[in-house]
């Protein structure tokens, strides 16, 4: 059955985050960024880390979801052939389901 908590699915993401070793410490406050995921201003696996997790725990606090997610669809242009991070992208690609079955 597929989980229907965005908040949840938030947890799974964090996790796998540390685990991959790329969210290191407490999750501080979003970063300000100019462009989508943050291209060009940062390394995507930043991006989720810096302002996708902190925006979306902000989001979670307020029980306040947009209508759409696509932050799937861009783990896997950035991320896709990289082994180590296919659950990261399955995960993701969950969130963008749930968000969007809101």
């Amino acid at each position: 059955m597929t989980n229907r908590n965005p908040a949840e699915q938030l947890g799974k993401i964090e996790a796998e985050l540390r685990r991959l070793g790329l969210l290191v410490g407490p999750i501080q406050p979003a970063q300000v960024v100019r462009s989508a995921f943050g291209m060009g201003e940062m390394p995507f696996e930043d991006w989720l880390t810096k302002v996708f997790l902190p925006r979306a725990y902000e989001a979670a606090d307020r029980n306040q979801w947009p209508q759409t997610s696509q932050v799937g669809t861009a783990a896997i242009r950035n991320l896709d052939g990289q082994a180590d991070y296919a659950a990261l992208i399955t995960l993701l690609c969950e969130f963008d389901r749930i968000v969007e079955a809101l």
